[in-house]
C-alpha cells in the first residue's frame, strides 16, 4: 500500500470535521493575507513618507473618495496602525488555529482508536498467537497519532504554504518578473530531491517504528514476567536481549533520521543559494534604479519569507512519508482478516438447553499439511444437558483446543459442532458466547475491585449476588479477611494473589453468569485438595441442568463425570465413564493407577 493511498484512506475520517477544517483553512487564508501585506505597508513608508513619492493613481483616487487625507503624518499613522491590527490579527489567528488543529486532531485519534480496539476485540485469538502484544500497544499508543500529523504536519502547512507563495509570487511577478522566476525555479529541484529520497526514507521509517514495536514488546513482557526473571536469576540475560533489541532500534532509527535529516539539509541547501542569488539580483538592479527602495525592501521580504512555505512543503513530503509507513502499521490491523466470521443473517440464541455435539472436527493452528499442522483428528461426541462431560490426556493433546471451538475462539478445518441442533457457524458469535461460562487454565483478573472481577461478566449483578458466587467458589473467605474486602483492588496482573486465590475468584466470575454451558479448564490446579472438593461439592447442586465440560489433570477430579473424553495425540482414545475406563485396562486406567500410587 502506497504512501498517498493510505493518505487517502485516513481522510475518510476527516469527513465529520469538514466545517471545522473549512474554518480553519480561511483562517489559514487570513493569515496569509497578513503576512503577504506586513511588507507593502513598509514600503509605503519607505517610498511615499520618507522619499515622498506619490502614490499610485489608483490608490489615491480611492483615499480622495473615502476622505482620507494623503499628508505624511496622516500616511504614517495609517501603516503603522494597519501593521498594528496586522500583528494583533496574527496572534490572534495563531492561537485560534492552534486549538482548531488540536481539537480535529485529537477528535480523529479518538475515531481512529476506537476503530482500532473495535478491530482489536473482532480478532481470533490466532491473531494475537501470532502477534506481540507489546508491538500492537505500540500501535495503538503511538501509530495512532498519523491522523494529528495529517491535519499538524500535511494538510494545514500544504494549504497555507500554497496560498502563501502564490500571494508571494503574485505580487513579486508584479515587482520584477525575472525575478520571480528565478525564485520558483528552484521547486523542480526540491520535487526531484524528494523523488530520488522518497523510497529509502519510507524503507527505514518503517524498519525504525516495526523495531520500536519489538523493543516495546520485549520491555512489557519482561515487566510481566518479572517474578519468573528474578527467581531464575536471568536479570543479566534479559539485559543483553534488551540491550540487542535496542541496539537494532537505534540502529534503524540512525538510518532512518540520517535520510530525513540528509533531505532537510539538503532542500535547505537549495532555498538559501537560491535566497542569496535573489538577494544580490535584486539589489543590482535596485542600484541600477529599476526597482524603488520600497519594493526592493518588500522584494527581500518575501524572499526572506518565500521558502519557509517551501520548506513546509518539502517538510510536509517527508511527513507524508513517515505518515505512510505509521499509517501502513495502522492497516495491517485493520486490514487483517477477521478468521472468526458471521453469517449474513446469524441465528439469535435466547437459552440453550445446553445439547453439544461434535460431529468429524478435525483442527490445527498452522494449515498446510495436515498430518504435520493437526491438532484434532476426527472428533465425535456428544454432551447432553444435566450431564458433566470430563476431558483428559497428556500436554499437548489438544484439550483446551477442543473446549476453545466451542467458542468459536477458534474455527475447525472440518466437521461440524452443533449446539441444541444448530450449527455454531449459524449463530451470532455474541449470542453464542453468552450462553458459555468459561474458566481457562490461566485465570485473567483486570486492575479493578475483587467485587468487579466477579462481575466482569454480569456489570449489573447485585453485591448479594456477587457474594453468592464467591462462596460457590470458596473464595469468600479470604475476600472478606483483605484489608478493604471486596472493595480491594487488585494489582496489575493479579500478583497481589496467590494462583489458587485468581482462580477461585475466575470461578466465581463465571458462576455469576447462570449459563447453560460451563467450561472448566483446569479450574483448580492451583487449589488444595480439600478446598477443591468443597468446590466440587458446591459445584454439583449448582450443576443441575447445565451442561458440563471439565478439563483436570486430577483424575480425582473428574472420576464421578457422567463422561470422559481421553484424548492422546489429537484422537479420542477412550470414551466412558470411571468405572468403565478403569476396567478397560488402558491409557486411562494406567493414569489413575499411578496417580492412585502416588
Amino acid at each position: 500500500m502506497n504512501n498517498l493511498k493510505i493518505v487517502g484512506r485516513l481522510l475518510k475520517y476527516m469527513k465529520p470535521y469538514w466545517g471545522r477544517l473549512t474554518i480553519l483553512v480561511t483562517l489559514s487564508l487570513l493569515g496569509v493575507i497578513f503576512m503577504v501585506s506586513k511588507p507593502l505597508a513598509v514600503k509605503v513608508i519607505i517610498d511615499n513618507v520618507l522619499l515622498k513619492k506619490d502614490l499610485p493613481r489608483f490608490v489615491s483616487v480611492y483615499m480622495e473618495n473615502y476622505g482620507i487625507g494623503q499628508d505624511v503624518e496622516q500616511l504614517l499613522f495609517y501603516c503603522l496602525g494597519f501593521m498594528a491590527v496586522v500583528v494583533i490579527g496574527e496572534v490572534i489567528l495563531n492561537y485560534i488555529s492552534f486549538l482548531l488543529v488540536n481539537e480535529i486532531g485529537l477528535k480523529l485519534i479518538y475515531d481512529l482508536s476506537l476503530d482500532l480496539y473495535k478491530k482489536f476485540q473482532s480478532l481470533s485469538i490466532k491473531f494475537y498467537t501470532e502477534n506481540k502484544i507489546g508491538d500492537l500497544l505500540h500501535r495503538f499508543n503511538g501509530d495512532i497519532f498519523v491522523v494529528y500529523l495529517m491535519v499538524a504536519q500535511i494538510i494545514l502547512p500544504i494549504i497555507t504554504s500554497i496560498l502563501a507563495l502564490g500571494g508571494m509570487f503574485y505580487i513579486m511577478f508584479l515587482i520584477e518578473p525575472v525575478l520571480a522566476f528565478i525564485a520558483i525555479s528552484i521547486v523542480p529541484l526540491l520535487v526531484i530531491l524528494l523523488v530520488v529520497v522518497s523510497g529509502p526514507m519510507n524503507r527505514t521509517t518503517l524498519e525504525q517504528y516495526n523495531q520500536q514495536g519489538e523493543l516495546s514488546a520485549f520491555v512489557q513482557q519482561s515487566l510481566i514476567s518479572m517474578r519468573v526473571i528474578q527467581a531464575f536469576v536471568r536479570e543479566d540475560y534479559m539485559l543483553k536481549r534488551l540491550m540487542t533489541k535496542a541496539m537494532d532500534f537505534k540502529n534503524a532509527y540512525f538510518k532512518a533520521i540520517t535520510i530525513s535529516e540528509g533531505y532537510n539539509q539538503s532542500t535547505h541547501f537549495i532555498t538559501r543559494v537560491a535566497s542569496v542569488v535573489l538577494v544580490g539580483i535584486g539589489a543590482y538592479k535596485g542600484i541600477e534604479g529599476k526597482i524603488s527602495p520600497g519594493d526592493l525592501y518588500v522584494f527581500l521580504g518575501y524572499i526572506a519569507a518565500l521558502y519557509g512555505p517551501v520548506n513546509s512543503l518539502s517538510t510536509a513530503a517527508g511527513a507524508i512519508i513517515a505518515f505512510g509507513a505509521r499509517g501502513k502499521r495502522i492497516y495491517d490491523i485493520l486490514d487483517s482478516e477477521d478468521e472468526i466470521e458471521e453469517v449474513e443473517n446469524p441465528v439469535h440464541l435466547k437459552k440453550l438447553s445446553g445439547l453439544v455435539q461434535f460431529e468429524n472436527i478435525e483442527f490445527g493452528y498452522k494449515k498446510g499439511k495436515p498430518e504435520e499442522n493437526r491438532v484434532l483428528k476426527t472428533i465425535n461426541f456428544t454432551a447432553e444437558p444435566g450431564k458433566v462431560t470430563a476431558i483428559i490426556g497428556a500436554t499437548g493433546a489438544g484439550k483446551t483446543s477442543l473446549i476453545s471451538l466451542m467458542g468459536r475462539f477458534f474455527e475447525p478445518w472440518n466437521g461440524t459442532i452443533k449446539l441444541d441442533g444448530v450449527n455454531i457457524n449459524q449463530l451470532k458469535v455474541k449470542s453464542l458466547r453468552e450462553n458459555i461460562s468459561m474458566v481457562f487454565q490461566d485465570p485473567i483478573l483486570f486492575p479493578v475491585s475483587i467485587a468487579e472481577n466477579i462481575a466482569f461478566g454480569n456489570p449489573n449483578a447485585t453485591m448479594e449476588q456477587i457474594i453468592e458466587a464467591a462462596k460457590l467458589s470458596e473464595a469468600h473467605d479470604f475476600i472478606i479477611k483483605l484489608t478493604h474486602g471486596y472493595d480491594t483492588l487488585v494489582s496489575e496482573a493479579g500478583l497481589s494473589l496467590s494462583g489458587g486465590e485468581k482462580q477461585r475468584l475466575s470461578l466465581a466470575r463465571a458462576f455469576l453468569i447462570h449459563t447453560s454451558i460451563i467450561i472448566l479448564d483446569e479450574p483448580t490446579s492451583s487449589v488444595d485438595a480439600l478446598t477443591e472438593a468443597r468446590i466440587y461439592k458446591r459445584l454439583k447442586e449448582y450443576n443441575k441442568g447445565k451442561t458440563v465440560f471439565i478439563i483436570s489433570h486430577r483424575l480425582s477430579t473428574i472420576k464421578n463425570a457422567d463422561q470422559i473424553i481421553v484424548l492422546e495425540n489429537g484422537m479420542i482414545e477412550e470414551h466412558g465413564n470411571h468405572k468403565e475406563l478403569v476396567q478397560n485396562n488402558k491409557l486411562y486406567s494406567k493414569l489413575y493407577l499411578q496417580q492412585t500410587i502416588d
